[in-house]
């Protein structure tokens, strides 16, 4: 059923009065730092798998002295980094922030398009002017930047109420540092990858407060350095545990991990499908649980470098920090690995090193965290299979790390839909067909894009319901719904969450529980809006914060509706404006 945007603002507004009735997280005084902690890729069985693995200061602290939400879940389908990190830091999906995947193709510029590149002018800094890519001049450099985003940002929000306030981003990534603060935010860093296989924290040009002390960490650090002889290598005399990935789960490893296929494991940057896992760069340690303790050493330095939870002006200041390391090697090895159980026991000593410093510099009792996750996983279809589940891989992509130039390059799926719809409507194509030349413009899951100028206005709709009817019958494929469909606000609430016209592309494609979209042979991915990609977990602790458990489902969108209610902060627009009750009984439903 649709609620009308009037009834959903008034719900919304009388929500927003009631945020500092009991039981909610509206404390007399907000907490001098609120942290933000996001761990990329980690499903909702992922601590209760590793438990036996934690030590007493990471996990078991914020479960035993904060309170728990076992039934955390997004509700859009679109189970992605960006989307993710865009719906903490809005409170809103893709249906109003425009956030619909990691990348999709703007319809109207013909462009492909990063979440975290949208349209900017150089010199602008930390604002928003231009509507599109047609404003850009061709040729003009794209900065990371929040400009994608639609709506009110959570560093928007936050200096609205208090126009002192420090809000920075952190992670390895570009897209998790940018979309969880958004527009507004004083500064974001992330790790930048370069081709030598060195690498180095950056700060975009957009933002006006990045801060040099906190860049100086990447040389401090040895990762500038171009790569040689790790026994040499400045970054592995600091850090000579980092030279190799070993078990440390109590041997032998694999009683961990019965279920398991190593065979089924990604290989790729020296690395090799299993234990132990050869470190020659930066590159490949960020597919280690290493590169989540290089972003803890990071986070230490932003703190101290932009003087965070000791505001001048007395106002409370935000910090988002992105472990992004697990969606790495998460994706090589899957979730029944031995590597995600030891990489998940890497984590909690990571996390419990983090809330040392926090409470040693400011004290328990003036921090605010939120510890979750931007999505889920699906297991290795091997596994899945091998337990009696029906599992496998669609391969629409063409994209990988062959560059694909004509629709003879692109994988057999993609090549029959070329020449099926061709002879639908009449165009010839052949395997020397250039892709410029294609039907299908691309997939960036969730997402099918046509060229609507090789195949022309009148025809589209006649060719999403040719590939709508021919997907249908793909084995994995569950359900397609069209962009006609979904602007008329059919579909169900996953698939219109997950939509924003120009964006979202001509046919939104969900696969069957336990299937992936994936151009590798091994490995797995997410992207679905089943719940091994939609549940995730949720810790909140700190100022304000009663022990408890409350395992009645909870739409994601809450967490920025619950920073909003610590700070005190107007949660008006958000998808899910209540904030968590984090307070009193514990609630079971």
């Amino acid at each position: 059923m649709m609620i009308s945007s009037r009834f959903a603002a008034a719900v919304a507004i009388g929500v927003s009065l009631l945020s500092a009735a009991p039981g909610s997280a509206r404390s007399s005084r907000p907490p001098k730092l609120a942290v933000i902690i996001v761990v990329d890729q980690m499903p909702a069985d992922a601590l209760k798998r590793s438990e036996a693995f934690f030590g007493e200061k990471g996990f078991r602290r914020l479960r035993d002295q904060g309170r728990t939400f076992s039934g955390a879940r997004y509700a859009h389908a679109a189970n992605l980094t960006g989307p993710g990190h865009s719906v903490i830091g809005t409170g809103t999906y893709a249906n109003v922030s425009g956030i619909v995947g990691n990348h999709w193709i703007d319809l109207k510029a013909n462009k492909e398009v990063n979440s975290a590149v949208g349209p900017w002018k150089a010199g602008e800094k930390g604002r928003c002017t231009v509507a599109s890519w047609a404003d850009i001049p061709e040729g003009s450099p794209r900065v990371p930047n929040p400009c994608n985003q639609i709506g009110s940002s959570l560093a928007q929000r936050v200096k609205e109420r208090y126009p002192g306030a420090r809000v920075v981003g952190l992670a390895l990534k570009d897209r998790s540092a940018i979309l969880s603060t958004g527009k507004g935010a004083d500064a974001a860093y992330w790790l930048d990858s370069r081709e030598d296989d060195s690498a180095a924290f950056v700060c975009s040009a957009f933002y006006p407060g990045c801060s040099q002390a906190v860049l100086d960490y990447s040389q401090e650090q040895g990762l500038t350095e171009k790569p040689g002889d790790p026994s040499v290598m400045a970054m592995f005399r600091l850090h000579p545990e980092w030279r190799r990935w070993e078990c440390s789960l109590s041997s032998p490893c694999e009683q961990h991990c019965p279920e398991d296929v190593v065979a089924a494991h990604q290989e790729d940057y020296g690395l090799g499908r299993g234990f132990p896992h050869p470190v020659a760069n930066a590159t490949a340690l960020l597919y280690t649980p290493y590169g989540n303790d290089l972003v803890e050493g990071m986070a230490e330095r932003v703190v101290l470098a932009h003087s965070l939870g000791k505001n001048p002006k007395g106002q409370p200041d935000v910090l988002v920090v992105g472990f992004s390391s697990t969606d790495y090697f998460g994706h090589f090895y899957g979730p029944d690995s031995c590597e995600a159980a030891d990489g998940m026991k890497h984590l909690d000593a990571t996390l419990a090193r983090f809330l040392d410093f926090l409470t040693t510099r400011l004290g328990s009792e003036n921090l605010f965290v939120i510890v979750t996750a931007d999505h889920g996983v699906t297991p290795i279809p091997r596994v899945s299979l091998q337990r009696g589940v029906p599992a496998g891989r669609v391969d629409m992509s063409d994209r990988g790390k062959v560059v694909k130039k004509k629709i003879g390059d692109l994988p057999p799926l993609r090549q029959r839909m070329e020449f099926e719809l061709g002879r639908r409507l009449g165009i010839k194509l052949d395997a020397s067909t250039p892709l410029t030349e294609a039907l299908i413009r691309g997939y960036r899951e969730p997402g099918l894009f046509l060229n609507a100028n090789r195949i022309g206005a009148q025809a589209l709709p006649l060719a999403r319901t040719f590939l709508s009817d021919y997907l249908m019958r793909v084995e994995g494929v569950q359900e397609v719904y069209s962009s006609e469909a979904l602007s008329r606000g059919e579909g169900p609430q996953s698939a219109r969450l997950s939509f924003y016209p120009n964006r979202t592309g001509d046919l939104l494609i969900f696969l069957a529980p336990d299937w992936i979209e994936w151009d590798e042979d091994a490995g797995t991915s997410h992207g679905q809006p089943h719940d091994a990609d939609a549940r995730v977990p949720l810790l909140v602790w700190g100022a304000g914060v009663e022990p408890g458990e409350d395992s009645s489902q909870v739409d994601m969108a809450r967490v920025a509706a619950t920073l909003s209610a610590a700070l005190g902060l107007d949660s008006r627009g958000m998808a899910a404006p209540a904030p968590l009750p984090l307070r009193g009984p514990s609630a079971s439903k």
